[in-house]
């Protein structure tokens, strides 16, 4: 009995990292977010660039926060050093989400499959709720100050100030406002929300079908 239950933590938290990773990778991949921003904001003249050209120093950016091969970053827009750095900072995060999402994908199948088969999905109702109660509190307490919860947010992830950019020196920090990142976290706490009410729905459609037996 010990055994399964542990067995079952462990899966339940492979299942929720990868749902995680899933939500971030959609997130920052959603261009037309940013194309919206950047017409509705007019950031290319904030940066003194035509609109094609700052969507095309977006795709060199995000080329190169995606994918590992790229080892340079260039872009139209000067960097300093300190901006560059902050940018393989953020990549190394974004190469280990894709490394998650890569190794918890089959496992997380392999687990809802098993789960559906002996008909046991209602298993995951609780920890689904906990989790839902969670980024559901977190949300509100985004919402309350955004701008607190955002510093909070790079003082955990990074362990310097490369992050404070100086728009003089790194003039992409005035192409990315905090409007722009207040939708980007919103987007995710809905599509991470939307996900944990599906399996509470699927759960409790297991549930029910278990009773009827």
């Amino acid at each position: 009995m010990t055994f399964k239950i542990k067995g079952q933590s462990f899966f339940n938290v492979i299942l929720f990292l990868t749902i995680f990773a899933l939500c971030i990778a959609f997130v920052i991949n959603f261009r037309p977010l940013y194309y919206f921003f950047v017409d509705h904001e007019n950031l290319a003249a904030t940066v003194n660039l035509t609109r094609e050209g700052l969507i095309e120093d977006y795709r060199h950016l995000l080329n190169y926060l995606n994918f590992p091969w790229i080892s340079s970053l260039k872009m139209t827009l000067p960097s300093s050093a300190n901006g560059l750095q902050h940018f393989a900072d953020v990549k190394k995060l974004f190469l280990l989400d894709y490394g998650v999402l890569i190794l918890g994908a089959p496992v997380s199948v392999y687990y809802l499959r098993r789960l559906k088969k002996q008909q046991m999905l209602w298993k995951l109702i609780a920890p689904a709720q906990i989790m839902l109660t969670g980024f559901v509190l977190l949300l509100v307490i985004m919402g309350i100050s955004f701008q607190q919860f955002f510093v909070l947010f790079h003082k955990i992830l990074f362990r310097n100030n490369d992050w404070i950019f100086d728009p003089t020196k790194d003039p992409i920090i005035d192409a990315l406002p905090d409007d722009f990142f207040l939708a980007c976290f919103v987007l995710f706490f809905v599509l991470f929300i939307i996900s944990m009410l599906a399996l509470i729905f699927v759960g409790k459609k297991s549930l029910k079908s278990e009773k009827k037996k």
